[in-house]
């Protein structure tokens, strides 16, 4: 005896009585427009309502319910059911390759532009535009109350006080609000030097190469301050990492390259952040360089534990193009250093236990004890700045994230 497709029992093998009337509109469907919609028998149509997870409504007074439409069009696109739509800003980007064994900064070999080329040099490039045409004799202009604000956030950290200070910098640079592709390369290297001189808490910005700048605030050397630009370059970007979705969902909406960077800095202080990682891995670094037995740090730390802060990397199996060649340099510039030679046994018995390889944040905190800084202080988000700045060109200038229809998965109305 043939049954109406409408009078069957509900999926749950019982009837409905009570309820609301589904919403009108075009939210749900009838299991005849459900299976026309996903071309399917009842029995199938009934069978993904116990096995996929469609959602639907009674229809009171009747045997007969309504599907919920998103969870059909997700059947149909056979896209997991709790995956909301990737946006597009995820998709495509010329600005940086990750390799198996290296990094490419627009095709560039990131540790060969390393060993040369300037901060600056290496911005530009990853912005698509001339350094000269950018990086300009003019720093940018401070806002009124930079001196004032200088002092009262003495005591704040570095994050929090370009925070608060970055928005001022833009106001106070009316260039700020070019958003074409030369006008916000422009802004990115003021924010640069802004964030150089926030960092270092100097009385003021420059025009001279950031490196240069920064080792003079800092009383480094010159070949502490090559150590520096190295540094700031294999920073400055590594592709869709977590900051660089921030920044670009932000630019999509046409804020200025400054409020983007914001949003970079912001997530570095995010529980699964870099700065998470960066203390995590500060702590076990100047462990082993402290220990007269460096292998058995390591040793210990594998007897309780899977992993190692700062060692391995899923992106590079073969190990961090950036951290070997941060830590090469270290050990040419200092090949008797004790420190370095402890640390060498360590990562070499890591390698032996597991083949884990040191990543940047390792090399960048074992720079950071060679030039003298405190366990909280980095150079990592000046760097990496100018990969953000990068993205917010790109996205910008790709144009506003799509916007996409999320999965509901609360209570049905």
């Amino acid at each position: 005896m043939m049954v109406r497709v409408e009078q069957v029992l509900s999926p749950d093998g019982g009837s409905d009585s009570g309820g609301v009337d589904p919403p009108a509109g075009d939210e749900y469907l009838s299991a005849a427009d459900a299976m026309k919609f996903l071309g399917v028998s009842a029995q199938t149509l009934y069978a993904y309502v116990s096995r996929k997870g469609i959602r639907s409504r009674p229809i009171p007074g009747s045997r007969q319910r309504r599907y919920w439409k998103s969870d059909l069009e997700q059947l149909r696109q056979k896209r997991p059911f709790l995956e909301c739509g990737v946006p597009e800003y995820t998709r495509q980007s010329e600005i940086t390759l990750i390799a198996e064994n290296a990094l490419f900064y627009r095709g560039q070999d990131a540790a060969k532009l390393a060993q040369s080329a300037s901060f600056e040099t290496v911005a530009a490039l990853l912005w698509g535009v001339p350094a000269a045409q950018v990086f300009e004799d003019i720093p940018p202009k401070t806002p009124p109350a930079w001196s004032r604000l200088n002092k009262l956030l003495a005591a704040e950290s570095t994050i929090n006080r370009a925070t608060a200070i970055l928005p001022l910098f833009e106001e106070a640079n009316p260039r700020s609000f070019d958003l074409s592709h030369p006008g916000m390369a422009r802004t990115g290297a003021d924010i640069l030097r802004a964030l150089a001189a926030i960092t270092v808490r100097a009385e003021k910005p420059t025009a001279e190469p950031i490196h240069v700048f920064l080792a003079r605030e800092l009383k480094l050397s010159a070949v502490k301050a090559d150590m520096i630009r190295r540094l700031l370059v294999l920073s400055a970007d590594h592709g869709f990492e977590r900051g660089v979705h921030a920044v670009r969902a932000l630019a999509s909406t046409g804020v200025t390259p400054w409020r983007a960077v914001i949003g970079g800095i912001s997530v570095i202080l995010g529980r699964r952040g870099k700065l998470a990682d960066f203390d995590s891995t500060s702590r076990l670094v100047r462990e082993i360089i402290a220990s007269p037995e460096p292998r058995s740090v390591i040793v210990q730390r594998m007897r309780v534990s899977d992993s190692l802060p700062g060692f391995g990397s899923p992106v590079y199996p073969r190990g961090d193009p950036r951290a070997r060649a941060l830590l090469n340099y270290c050990r040419e510039l200092f090949p008797k250093d004790e420190a370095l030679l402890r640390l060498s046994q360590a990562v070499q018995t890591a390698k032996d236990i597991n083949g884990a390889e040191p990543g940047l944040a390792l090399a960048s905190i074992v720079i950071g004890i060679k030039l003298g800084f405190a366990p909280d202080f980095s150079l990592f988000h000046v760097g990496r700045a100018a990969g953000w700045i990068a993205h917010a060109i790109e996205q910008y200038q790709y144009g506003e994230v799509k916007r996409e229809k999320g999965l509901y998965r609360g209570p049905l109305p």
